[in-house]
């Protein structure tokens, strides 16, 4: 310290609870805790005579958090709360260790009051009474953590004890009891506080009654208290230890608080100083160190993503070639493309969503239920059509949609080996997760038929029916805050259930036939397992057009949302680290808070998570050499077999439960199998068991893991030696028709997707043709080749009734087609134009009178069409589409620009010599 003169605090160290306060009066620090301890020593009264002191709201489901308040707070008391244990204002004050995520013990502060009105039940339901915090965001919950837990699991420890039953040999126990009355004298409990509790005072002669008893006796001497006292010795002794360690660091000079806040003394500063390191100085009079930073406020984050949109204007600004940005931003991203990992990722699930509308669009009745088609699961162990089909989206999504998603999800970080980046077996899991709660089943956008109505095809679990009562929507929440489900679609939903028909059973029948001396007999046996009403059309097209309507208007807000958010805790959880440890995080560090979103959306590469948020990575991570060739799905498969397992149909789980369970632990190992290739890849060796965490799991063997450990270790070690490969997975049930049954669904109903102006929408690397039709006025439809500078290549570019082909671009009266294959790499983009006749119409414009519509079409998707609002300027010439290349892939965008300076305006913009 500064000063060689020993503080007040130096001799309160080791001095009893009692001493060390007149110690802390005299040097008039005191009063700084007199509301503090009022406060505490009023809800301690309250729970002691009988009066819960917590509300505790615990929530089902990974997407909710717990909750909890505390009950009883005047509004004064509720404001000296919110100031002192608001979580902002505890961060303002440099509090910035407080936990994110907590589990607390909620049900010790309300333990006197269940001893008082539920005598009989209160420990269990005392124990009852834990809650887990995912977002720790109010005050309630930090005093909760700071202050009261810790003094009320104090008095309450001797009923906890006993409730947990003699632990130990005589002597420990006698030690423990020892303990606990040393503990109760520094708060000023003497005499027979727990005479009924200590060692040998006769607790286990008790009957129930007896100890109910005593409980209600304990409560009764600790309410008779001084309160005030005993709430202000416990405060010493959590400020003891503070000294203590505070007297550790402090050998030459004031310690920096980094040094001095173990996870152990944090909360004691949030409790009692309201996570003001400067006011624990002040109450030690102590000093700030020179290099003491209170950080009051994180940085804001800021991403490093979408510059590759901005180029041409960086370009334009800078005064280079656009190609230059291009190619500095690949290098500032480490890539080979100046679209960033993350950008690549959300136009990736742009156009799956785009095929998984289309799939429930061609749905009808007949056709295998769509279960499945959002990846789920691993190992389906029934034998029946009524289940998931696994990997479903092989079979029904486009193969271009289904090889982006392999190629651009194959990789990922595990969270505790995160110096290397290792296969990922299931792309289309981790995808789905990316994508979030809108294709979550149950929990966000209606995307299936069957998720409201009995009109549906079987195999899918029956929810309820739309019907719902006043105030109430059936259950869906919004995908996103701020892309909301439009209302209509309830009360659509519920005037198309009017005119479903009646519910019908769908039945399994079993027959059994016998022979006996009196004749045959066949028995059957009917097994109903949901219904269906006709009427399924009707519901799937509501769904489909609000589906459709909701994707139109939100889903590049919500798509950029998910990864806005993501990064953006990232970001701020990396500020948060440095502003509590004065230091970044390390690599591991980092993985702690960062792998999710790593996985989501860079392929779990850190570094490019990094970078997108402006950090510089600390180490660069290892990619060691995949042992997964193929599929996992095909890989987890093929060890289920070798373990021994088969599928379970419906009868062998009805008659067989124990064969079934077995069953049930041979596919989780074998799930498992996935998770042992990436120990083996990141440790560059087999994992052991320890490391495996074979503790874990169950072994459906008679010598349990000691017998079914190596069996595991031989199956996957023959597969991934070369000794063995997968064995092709068994056909799911339908599954050759799949295919066949949505392209004829797909030629049956030929849905038209509508673009707004802006908007996009990936294309197949196959011939594309945009088909103009107008009213009003003749046109002449043309197409614009252009280079990555927005300008033509030379003249040539320009294709048009006297030059029709150029480099797989035809221009035909009212159509440009474009075979996407054979268009040079050198061509970036295709507009096509859309200009007045002026010929045989001099004076005519677009306007409301004069309009065009753009259809697109291609063989393997569905019709896009583009209709611009009226012109109102005067324009005689428009760019109608644009068919851009987008990374590897085409896409189309609706653009509807108008020039009306006709075609020579145009022209000079895309640099075509007009005398030529």
């Amino acid at each position: 310290m500064a000063s060689n003169q020993p503080g007040w605090w130096q001799q309160a160290t080791d001095a009893s609870a009692s001493d060390a306060l007149a110690l802390e009066s005299a040097a008039g620090q005191q009063e700084r805790f007199a509301g503090l301890d009022a406060l505490t020593a009023r809800l301690l009264a309250a729970a002691l005579n009988g009066q819960a002191v917590a509300t505790v709201i615990q929530r089902n489901g990974t997407q909710v958090s717990d909750a909890v308040e505390i009950v009883g707070l005047t509004p004064e008391q509720r404001t000296l709360c919110t100031a002192a244990f608001g979580v902002h204002a505890q961060q303002q004050r440099g509090a910035w260790y407080l936990p994110q995520k907590l589990s607390l013990k909620a049900g010790a502060v309300n333990l006197p009051h269940l001893i008082r009105q539920r005598p009989v039940h209160a420990i269990t339901m005392a124990a009852d009474d834990n809650v887990h915090i995912s977002a720790v965001d109010n005050a309630d919950t930090v005093l909760l953590w700071a202050l009261l837990i810790p003094l009320f699991e104090t008095l309450m420890e001797p009923v906890r004890i006993r409730a947990a039953g003699p632990v130990g040999s005589t002597e420990e126990q006698r030690q423990l009891w020892s303990g606990l009355e040393e503990r109760f004298a520094h708060l000023g409990l003497h005499g027979d506080v727990l005479a009924r509790f200590r060692f040998g005072g006769g607790w286990h002669a008790l009957d129930r009654s007896g100890q109910q008893g005593a409980r209600l006796e304990l409560m009764n001497s600790l309410a008779a208290c001084d309160l005030a006292r005993l709430v202000a010795r416990h405060r010493m002794r959590q400020l003891q230890p503070l000294m203590e360690g505070f007297a550790k660091k402090a050998k030459r000079e004031t310690p920096l608080a980094r040094r001095v806040l173990t996870r152990a003394l944090q909360p004691v500063v949030s409790g009692y100083f309201a996570g003001d390191w400067l006011a624990v100085l002040d109450y030690l009079q102590a000093p700030p160190h020179a290099d003491e930073e209170v950080i009051t406020a994180l940085p804001e984050p800021r991403l490093y993503v979408g510059m590759a949109s901005q180029a041409a204007d960086m370009a334009a600004e800078a005064g280079v070639p656009e190609d230059e940005i291009h190619a500095v931003l690949a290098a500032f991203l480490g890539g080979a493309s100046s679209l960033s990992p993350v950008e690549e990722r959300q136009e990736a699930l742009r156009e799956w969503w785009v095929a998984f509308d289309e799939a429930h669009t061609v749905q009808a009745p007949g056709m295998r239920s769509l279960w499945g088609l959002v990846d789920q699961e691993i190992i389906a162990l029934s034998g029946d059509d009524r289940g998931p089909t696994p990997q479903l989206y092989r079979h029904v999504l486009p193969s271009v949609v289904n090889e982006r998603v392999d190629q651009l999800w194959a990789s990922m970080t595990m969270q505790r080996q995160s110096r290397s980046i290792v296969s990922n077996p299931l792309p289309h899991q981790v995808m789905a997760d990316a994508f979030g709660p809108a294709v979550s089943s149950g929990t966000g956008l209606p995307l299936r038929p069957g998720s409201f109505a009995k009109a549906r095809t079987p195999g899918r679990p029956c929810p309820k029916s739309p019907t719902t009562t006043a105030g109430h929507s059936p259950r869906c929440r919004p995908p996103a805050a701020g892309c909301p489900i439009h209302p209509r679609l309830f009360e659509d939903l519920r005037n198309a259930e009017q005119h479903l028909g009646p519910e019908e059973a769908i039945t399994k029948d079993t027959q059994l036939s016998a022979d006996t001396s009196l004749g045959s007999f066949t028995m059957t046996t009917s097994i109903g397992f949901t219904t269906r009403r006709e009427g399924f059309e009707r519901v799937r097209d509501i769904v489909t057009r609000h589906r459709r309507a909701w994707a139109d208007k939100y889903l590049d807000a919500y798509l950029q949302q998910r990864w806005r958010t993501e990064l953006e805790d990232v970001a701020h959880a990396h500020h948060r680290f440095v502003a509590a440890k004065g230091r970044p995080p390390t690599l591991i560090q980092f993985a702690q808070f960062a792998t999710t979103a790593a996985n989501h959306w860079t392929g779990g590469d850190l570094g490019a998570l990094y970078t997108a948020i402006g950090e510089p990575a600390p180490a660069q991570q290892e990619r060691p050499t995949r042992l997964l060739h193929g599929d996992g799905y095909d890989f987890a498969r093929s060890i289920y077999q070798a373990l021994g397992g088969k599928p379970v149909d419906h009868d062998t789980m009805m008659d067989n439960p124990e064969e079934s369970r077995r069953q049930w632990q041979l596919s989780r190992l074998a799930s498992e199998s996935l998770r042992y290739l990436q120990l083996q890849e990141a440790l560059g060796e087999p994992p052991n068991a320890k490391q495996f965490g074979t503790q874990r799991l169950a072994w459906p063997w008679p010598g349990e893991e000691a017998e079914g450990w190596p069996i595991l270790q031989r199956a996957i070690s023959s597969l991934t030696s070369g000794s063995a490969s997968p064995a092709p997975p068994p056909p799911p049930f339908g599954i050759p028709a799949l295919r066949e049954e949505h392209s004829q669904g797909r030629s049956e109903i030929r849905q038209i997707r509508h673009l707004s102006k802006g908007a996009n929408a990936p294309l197949q690397t196959e011939p594309v043709s945009v088909h103009i039709t107008t009213a009003g006025a003749p046109v002449d439809v043309s197409a614009v080749l252009l280079a990555h500078n927005g300008k033509v290549r030379d003249d040539h570019d320009l294709v048009f009734y006297n030059h029709p082909l150029q480099d797989g671009v035809r221009a035909a009266e009212d159509t440009i087609t474009a075979d996407l294959e054979c268009v040079p790499a050198d061509v970036s983009r295709i507009n096509v134009i859309v200009s007045i006749d002026r010929e045989a119409e001099p004076t005519a414009v677009f306007d409301h009178r004069t309009t065009w519509r753009a259809d697109i079409t291609q063989d393997s998707s569905s019709t896009l069409s583009f209709s611009p609002e009226p012109f109102a300027s005067g324009e005689t010439v428009a760019i109608a589409v644009e068919l851009y290349r987008h990374t590897r892939w085409w896409k189309i965008r609706a653009v509807g620009q108008g020039y009306d300076t006709g075609l020579a305006g145009l022209a000079v913009d895309f640099g075509i010599d007009v005398d030529s």
